[in-house]
């Protein structure tokens, strides 16, 4: 899974292209996208000496699952 919280300038276009690249992706090399998810928390955070209430957009990419190891030992031909 990708977290794109923590990238503070990833907009929701830069999101949609990446989905929509990812989702045409077909390639026996490549870990496959399974899907994503995209909702919106609300939160009580001080801001500016004082506390407000904030949208906070919650982003992952989902990829299948490898068993056995990580993609770095698939590629380096060391998977189990």
């Amino acid at each position: 899974m990708k977290n794109l919280l923590s990238m503070s300038q990833f907009q929701e276009s830069q999101f949609k292209n990446e989905v929509d690249n990812l989702m045409r992706v077909r390639h026996q090399n490549i870990v496959r996208f399974v899907g994503y998810c995209y909702e919106t928390w609300h939160e009580y955070i001080e801001y500016n000496g004082g506390h407000v209430f904030a949208e906070m957009p919650k982003r992952l990419l989902c990829f299948e699952y490898m068993p056995n190891g990580s993609l770095d030992k698939y590629i380096s031909g060391m998977a189990i």
